[in-house]
């Protein structure tokens, strides 16, 4: 008797595993009996295979720009033969047609040029009268500039070669490919041919039988296959309605993007490829890339909040041994989508990116660019198409260990300074044991150090993941013993409470009017109110509330008035009378105004006879201008009435934008806003001499900042009509003539105003 899995998600992830090994193998049964690549006739126009169209049509979009280039840097150190280099390079480029070839278009659509051998120029730049420790700077910086030269395709070469003297001894090789021509599977032939040439072995090397036309020829035939019908189906089905992915990033997304780019990389912790390996081993999936994978769409969801996460991947695209011997542009990138949800455990998600990537490989042979057309995703300038970040893995060496006959060949990193991808991470595993994270990023969003903590973050998730794989994916761990220290200690000391005595925000208020009872505490249009006439005013209203509305602990008042002390004066009564407020704007439309009041429940609207109009017809209200209210407000005691209300109870409610849906009420205490208005205190060294400009909508809690840490500190708060606000010439007279010493302005009004009309 079979034992059944342990549950539905193992249930279903065992038949999935099962249907990719079953369409895996159909799929090489049907290999072994279709017609092999064969040879093309170079007569009439010669196609492209698609991923050389999809690149062509690319390259039209950025042209002037090296996004394409492919670099191969060599150094080669002694007693090189340069005419038996030249003589390699030439040799190398007459046995693979992709080295001279170019590209022209017919009718809109790119063809291909293949145009005869021939000696191929490498010019040489002798460094050697420069001091010999700027020599290899400099070399590097002349590569770096020949990178960024930009590929005629149309007319070629497409290859071009550079060789820098540093010494009798010493040189550097470039080889720059355009993209079109070569992928990173082409480079370490290209260094192995050359090698192999350069020392006189190319009689060992097999005449090439097949050229990278003659797969476009066959690749046009199988595109129209059955076969090739069902992988676009599963490519269509499995894409679709594709979430875009978005990273946090250091800068928003330009309009028209540059392209410029960076590449960051660094080992990884020794044996922790090793452990993934064990890990890939024990849950029997295919690669160890599903447990790599696992550990990045552990970060990005982290990052993102989000669990439907689709990131691309390149593979050589060699699925035919044809095609392992040529040069040529095979590579094809290939959407790895995952679901994340459910919290699965690390296990679980290797799994499910075990799927995921098998799905992907079962289905390879659609290039890209046909998924692309396919699906037709909405273009976006500055995004690709179907996913922003890729994620690779590559095994062994791409170029290796080789000589030169006697000459010792190394690689040397080049940056080209660009980027196609908002960032393309690469783990590198190479034959001698080490692993490196290879990031190329794009600067135009991100900064080397976020590129440098998300490699940090990789690290610990794939740590995490193959120490305890059975942790949920809401608890692997991400931030490194550094990172938590800095984070929770550092920068996050130990929270200082400033409302643990019990007191109340009108407490504080209070406090000022007793040691500052003449001096201005709010200031509008040139007004003064003292600390003495606005708590006496705020206790009369208070007592009135409590009086004729029953307001006290978590009982809602609103406050429905235009800019001015009433707003400031109506607050303190509510506060004193125990209850919270609820500020409502003048701007906002009436049934917004109606909304919040029913979704509060609030029992009475302080208002005026101006706004009073805006209000529900039932409901309660108590005009200010109302002479009758004025009598019976002279008539109160105007000390303090007794407060039931308690630091855990609401001082106020604000409301959300609702900007992504319905608006939402946020309770606020007493206890938060005293400490809040406790550490403004601490942090901005508030005096009785400060002028605060109150500039914030008051229906914002931003308001919070501008008027109660001034006065809790006996400063004055300075308020001013909506018109001043929203006119920076006013706005900088008014900063000037109330001499503001402390103004919360957001940046984008504050980089108007003319620097000379702000206060000393």
């Amino acid at each position: 008797m079979t034992e059944a899995p342990a549950s539905t998600d193992e249930a279903l992830s065992t038949a999935r595993q099962a249907l990719i090994n079953w369409k895996l193998r159909k799929r090489q049964n049907r290999l072994t009996e279709e017609e092999r690549i064969k040879p093309a006739a170079r007569d009439g126009l010669l196609p492209v295979s698609e991923q050389q169209r999809y690149l062509w049509f690319l390259n039209q979009l950025a042209s002037d720009l090296p996004v394409y280039n492919m670099p191969a840097a060599l150094r080669l150190q002694g007693d090189l033969d340069e005419q038996s280099l030249r003589d390699a390079v030439s040799g190398l480029v007459a046995r693979h047609e992709s080295l001279r070839t170019r590209f022209r278009s017919e009718h809109g659509l790119p063809c291909q040029v293949i145009d005869p051998p021939g000696p191929m120029s490498l010019p040489v730049i002798d460094l050697r009268s420069l001091p010999p420790e700027d020599r290899f700077d400099r070399a590097i910086m002349l590569a770096e500039e020949e990178l960024r030269r930009t590929f005629d395709l149309s007319h070629g070469p497409l290859m071009r070669c550079w060789l820098a003297r540093l010494a009798d001894d010493d040189h550097i090789l470039l080889l720059t490919c355009h993209h079109i021509v070569t992928d990173g599977w082409s480079v370490g032939i290209i260094t192995r041919e050359l090698a192999a040439l350069y020392a006189g072995r190319g009689d060992e090397l097999p005449t090439p039988q097949l050229q990278p036309v003659d797969h476009a020829v066959w690749q046009q035939r199988k595109l129209s296959t059955d076969d090739e019908r069902e992988q676009v189906a599963y490519w269509r089905d499995r894409l679709a309605g594709l979430p875009a992915l978005d990273v946090p990033t250091d800068r928003p997304r330009a309009n028209q993007p540059t392209w410029r780019g960076r590449i960051y990389e660094r080992p990884l912790e020794p044996g922790l490829i090793e452990r993934a390996r064990k890990l890939a081993a024990a849950e029997s999936v295919l690669s160890v890339l599903s447990v790599l994978t696992a550990a990045f769409y552990a970060v990005l969801s982290r990052y993102t909040g989000e669990h439907d996460l689709a990131i691309g991947s390149v593979f050589s695209g060699r699925t035919r041994s044809e095609l392992e011997s040529m040069v040529g542009f095979f590579a094809n990138t290939l959407v790895l989508r995952a679901d994340l949800t459910g919290d699965p455990t690390g296990r679980e998600l290797v799994r499910r990116c075990s799927g995921t990537v098998l799905g992907a490989l079962g289905d390879q042979d659609v290039p890209f660019g046909t998924v692309v057309e396919e699906l037709k995703p909405e273009r976006v300038a500055g995004r690709n198409p179907l996913f922003q970040i890729c994620f690779t893995l590559l095994t062994g060496d791409i170029v290796g260990e080789y000589s030169f006959g006697d000459v010792k060949v190394s690689t040397l990193p080049i940056q080209l300074g660009t980027s196609r991808f908002d960032m393309a991470f690469q783990i590198s595993a190479l034959s001698d044991g080490s692993t490196t994270a290879w990031v190329e990023y794009s600067t135009e969003l991100f900064d080397e150090d976020r590129i440098e903590r998300l490699i940090q973050h990789f690290e610990t998730a794939l740590a995490s993941i193959t120490a305890d794989p059975d942790r949920r994916l809401s608890q692997l761990e991400l931030l490194s013993a550094a990172e938590s220290e800095l984070l929770l200690n550092t920068w996050d000391p130990a929270p200082v409470n400033f409302g643990t005595d019990g007191l109340l925000l009108h407490d504080l208020v209070a406090a000022s009017a007793a040691r500052f009872a003449d001096r201005p505490a709010l200031r509008f249009e040139g007004v003064d109110v003292s600390y003495a006439e606005l708590d006496e005013r705020a206790n009369r209203l208070a007592r009135l509330l409590q009086s004729e509305h029953r307001t006290g602990p978590e009982r809602l008042v609103a406050i429905l008035l235009d800019r001015g002390p009433r707003i400031q004066q109506a607050q303190l009564a509510v506060l004193k009378a125990g209850g919270g407020w609820l500020p409502l704007d003048p701007t906002h439309p009436p049934n917004r105004i109606a909304f919040q009041l029913a979704d509060a429940s609030a029992t009475v609207v302080i208002t005026d006879a101006t706004l009073a109009g805006s209000l529900p017809s039932d409901m309660p209200f108590v005009d200010l201008d109302d002479p009758d209210v004025g009598r019976r407000l002279a008539e109160y005691d105007g000390t303090a009435p007794t407060c039931a209300a308690r630091p855990d109870n609401a001082a106020y409610l604000i409301y959300t934008s609702g900007s992504t849906g319905t608006p939402k009420g946020v309770l606020v205490s007493h206890r938060a806003v005293v400490n809040f208005v406790g550490g403004a205190q601490e942090l901005f060294a508030f005096t009785p001499q400060d002028r605060v400009l109150q500039f914030a909508n008051p229906s914002f809690d931003v308001s919070i900042f501008d008027i109660y840490p001034a006065l809790a500190s006996g400063a004055t708060s300075v308020g001013a009509p909506r018109s001043v606000l929203h006119d920076v010439e006013l706005l900088g007279e008014l900063l000037r003539r109330e001499r503001i010493s402390v103004s919360d302005i957001p940046p984008a009004v504050l980089g108007l105003l003319d620097p000379d009309s702000l206060p000393d």
